[in-house]
């Protein structure tokens, strides 16, 4: 798996050209124990897993052909007798499985070349599944820190990776996996029915349909109930399936002791899928997460079964971590506009079972989108009015903001706990909005942030870029009415502080083939607001990622590896993941901090070194060495021409005013 490299600038464009037909890619946010990134990717056939980065492989000599024994002849004088005794036989026993051999890795992670500055693919593999996978989704796994011990996450993720695909053929596989690479033995056996590679696939049917979605998380096996924690943000709404607003919880509520895991059977997996069955619905699977898999018993049933009125467009899991009673929060978007978030823990007084005991969960917030842009000759009432589409949204600010895409591309963030920056009269409406594409009718946009889209077309240059689309418009004809949702995404990726909060947010938002980034959330947050207040102030702002290589093809989706802390002070952007139809394509920044030359000389020898080159010159005592280092001295200077007779840049002096 080799890929086509581009560089342009300090961007590094790496194609992988697949194949299959890839519908979507993850990073997991695990590394393997020899340093390797993993990464996954759904397709035609099933998952495939790749292992970038970190220790290579150690390379096995094969062993030595052995000479082929002579055939026996009959006749021969070394014939032997062969005595058969049926009664003392005893039946054959089954020759054991042979375990898997463990990977042996190199001692170091492998040097890069300065000419391909990029990690080598260490080990793939595919898992067939024997049908197409559409989705997949990992969980969020936090990274053990003085402030996190080790034991309070489950002991499966330093051992083994999770994931869940959904299938072709309506099922849901729920697959485990040892983390660290196969060794290139493994690949070069035949094909088992039960396992080669130590993988474990949990299968069940969820759906009478293929689901459209699907997310998961972990949480407490004592999570049965609700939870009132100090950091808790939103009201209990239980009266409707609507939700209410978002709100401060009141103070009267009485709060109930935590539970503290123990062991390995402490921990659940908890997953979501929606489809659109009976007009749209989703479902929250729980299943036990043992130290060597997953443990379902039979029949699997949905623990929760909620009825939506639309089908959905999108589900989250919040993407704060347990304790935190949001991390069991999900997030539902639908083509409509609105955007509900239901806590499956939640107390439901108004929700009884069949057997007359009240069920938990309940929606407990709800959020909508902006109208859609009326005509000015429309005689539409504004009570018909529509909101645009919501086509992705995703969990920002540990689990209390949240970023969605709409149909049009605009963007926007709704606090959902009204801590941030700019908080609006209206707590269902968005705090900050922008805009992304370069269609037709934002080609006046004022600015990503504004919430106009048009008004001075008119006083717009004529640029060859606006040109062409003028001509496009003249020939074609310009679109009138609703557009068509274009396929689009959200992808956010949180830095940790050594205190154990979020420092910063990175936004990727892809609208069509275009992709935008946003480095830092906060900041580009705090200073759109005091722009709008008048006031100034600098900041990393939303910048478009251009040349990347799809070649015609659509984005499948986008998201974000890892980085690290000196990275995010030198404001270097993340490197991206981007699946198309039948590549995956890596945009990587190569303005990697250089290190220091050790037995390169100081900046005062190579002052002292120049002067002596420059005295000898003068004397005309100059070898040809010391010319060929003043002229590179000359080219690799940033000062101008510099005289060879003086060694100094030429300066340029103005007589005073006063002679």
């Amino acid at each position: 798996m080799q890929p086509i490299a581009t560089t342009k600038g300090k961007l590094t464009q790496l194609r992988f050209e697949l194949p299959q037909r890839v519908h979507e890619a993850k990073i997991y946010p695990v590394k393997a124990p020899n340093g390797s990134t993993i990464l996954l990717y759904a397709h035609n056939t099933g998952v495939s897993v790749v292992w970038r980065g970190g220790r290579q492989l150690k390379k096995v000599a094969t062993p030595p052909k052995q000479a082929p024994t002579p055939k026996k002849v009959n006749g021969a004088d070394n014939d032997a007798i062969m005595i058969i005794d049926s009664d003392d036989d005893a039946p054959a026993k089954p020759a054991p499985a042979k375990a898997m051999a463990q990977a042996e890795f190199e001692a170091e992670e492998e040097e890069l070349d300065p000419d391909q500055p990029y990690p080598s693919i260490v080990q793939q593999i595919r898992l067939s599944f024997n049908t197409g996978v559409v989705h997949i989704a990992v969980p969020q796994v936090p990274t053990a820190s003085a402030l996190r011990p080790a034991d309070t996450t489950p002991p499966i993720f330093s051992r083994k990776l999770i994931f869940t695909a959904i299938c072709a053929d309506s099922t849901i596989r729920v697959v485990t996996l040892p983390l660290s690479p196969p060794p290139h033995s493994a690949k070069e056996q035949p094909l088992s029915p039960t396992s080669q590679y130590g993988e474990d696939v949990f299968r069940f049917h969820g759906h009478q349909n293929i689901a459209r979605g699907v997310t998961m998380t972990w949480t407490s096996r004592g999570e049965q109930g609700p939870k009132h924690d100090s950091d808790d943000d939103m009201d209990v709404d239980a009266a409707g399936p609507a939700g209410r607003t978002p709100g401060r919880r009141r103070g009267t509520q009485q709060t109930r002791p935590r539970s503290r895991p123990g062991t390995a059977a402490d921990f659940d997996i908890l997953i979501a899928t929606h489809s659109a069955e009976v007009g749209g619905l989703f479902k929250i699977w729980r299943f036990e997460l043992t130290e060597t898999g997953v443990n379902g018993t039979h029949p699997i049933v949905p623990c929760k079964t909620v009825t939506l009125r639309k089908p959905a467009s999108s589900i989250a899991f919040n993407t704060a971590q347990y304790p935190k009673r949001r991390h069991s929060h999900l997030l539902i978007t639908d083509l409509t506009g609105t955007a509900r978030v239901y806590d499956p823990f939640a107390p439901a007084s108004r929700k009884r079972s069949a057997s007359g005991q009240t069920e938990p969960g309940a929606f407990i917030a709800s959020f909508k989108s902006t109208f859609e842009s009326q005509k000015t000759n429309s005689l539409t009432p504004p009570v018909l009015a529509t909101r645009k589409a919501i086509l992705d949204a995703g969990w920002a600010s540990d689990g209390r903001h949240i970023v969605a895409l709409l149909a049009d591309g605009e963007w926007g963030v709704w606090d959902c706990d009204q801590s941030g920056p700019s908080p609006p009269t209206d707590p269902a409406a968005f705090s900050m909005r922008g805009f992304v594409g370069t269609t037709e009718k934002d080609s006046s946009s004022s600015g990503p942030s504004s919430p106009k889209r048009s008004g001075r077309s008119s006083l717009a240059p004529m640029t060859p870029n606006t040109r062409r689309r003028r001509e496009d418009s003249l020939f074609h004809g310009s679109s009138s009415g609703i557009a068509v949702p274009t396929r689009g995404g959200v992808s956010v990726a949180s830095s940790i502080s050594s205190n154990g909060t979020v420092s910063e947010d990175s936004v990727v938002i892809w609208y069509g083939a275009e992709v935008y980034r946003i480095a830092d959330l906060a900041k580009f947050w705090t200073r759109n607001t005091s722009a709008s207040r008048g006031q100034s102030l600098p900041g990393p702002g939303l910048t478009q990622i251009h040349d990347i290589p799809l070649l015609g093809e659509s984005i499948t989706s986008i998201t974000q590896f890892d980085t690290t802390a000196a990275a995010s002070r030198m404001a270097i952007g993340r490197d991206l993941l981007i699946a198309a139809e039948h590549r995956l394509i890596i945009s990587a920044s190569t303005n990697q901090p250089q290190e220091r030359d050790l037995f390169a000389p100081t900046p005062a020898e190579e002052e002292a070194s120049r002067r002596a080159d420059q005295a000898l010159l003068a004397s005309g005592e100059l070898d040809i060495g010391g010319m060929d280092r003043l002229l590179e001295d000359m080219e690799g200077s940033g000062n101008g021409p510099k005289s060879l007779t003086m060694g100094n840049p030429r300066r340029v002096l103005f007589a005073s005013s006063a002679a």
